[in-house]
């Protein structure tokens, strides 16, 4: 059975408390090793528990079995990331969203992995990335984007894989049909000039982050 929306939480640290608010209700729940715990402390029951169990704790563990959670266990000596797996998951599941929640502070070739993982199945799934206190979204030449913002809001567009050809409305400095390119800075640090930002590419694919989507008393 299909499922429209899947929401995958991983390890590393906690999620900040108020990225809570953002998430679907709804949703599909799967848990990557110890993102079990932060997907409880959230208040969502995973669905599913996916990885190699090398980080979550035997008390955890045993509550998922207890719970009568989906559990696939992989061995250590794998090919996927634990995330790649849930992603893998949710994929199998024709999901048309996913969200990914991550509290940051985990190593950065596992954060780097983790977003370019998810850049793999942008072009044909909508997908956001909640990591730390910011919001990272993915664009694509199959759609318009369209962004809610705040004036004065910081967007950043960084290509990934390639150079793209961007454009855009509702920002500071504006593009059109302008070349951001992956090996350079120009797209870091933009800034939002409404309520909605609307980007689209021609070719390539974006990452669209937000360094700080939360309200700045929100975060401590």
């Amino acid at each position: 059975m299909a499922t429209s929306h899947t929401l995958i939480f991983i390890g590393g640290d906690p999620p900040h408390p108020n990225v809570r608010q953002h998430l679907p209700t709804d949703a599909y729940i799967i848990a990557a090793d110890s993102g079990y715990a932060h997907a409880i402390a959230m208040g969502f029951v995973p669905n599913e528990l996916v990885g190699d169990m090398d980080s979550i704790t035997a008390i955890d563990l045993t509550d998922a079995h207890d719970s009568n959670v989906l559990i696939t266990e992989y061995p250590t000596d794998k090919d996927l990331t634990d995330t790649e797996i849930a992603i893998a998951s949710a994929l199998a599941r024709q999901s048309t969203h996913i969200t990914v929640v991550s509290g940051g502070g985990d190593r950065f070739d596992h954060v780097l992995g983790m977003v370019h993982s998810l850049a793999s199945c942008a072009g044909t799934v909508d997908t956001t990335l909640f990591i730390g206190t910011a919001r990272v979204s993915y664009v694509s030449y199959t759609k318009e984007f369209q962004l809610n913002t705040q004036p004065g809001d910081i967007v950043s567009l960084i290509p990934l894989g390639g150079d793209n050809t961007v454009t855009t409305t509702g920002l500071q400095w504006e593009l059109t049909n302008d070349t951001l390119q992956s090996f350079a800075s120009r797209g870091v640090s933009n800034i939002a000039t409404s309520e909605s930002v609307s980007i689209s590419v021609t070719d390539g694919l974006l990452a669209v982050i937000q360094p700080f989507f939360l309200n700045p008393g929100d975060i401590s």
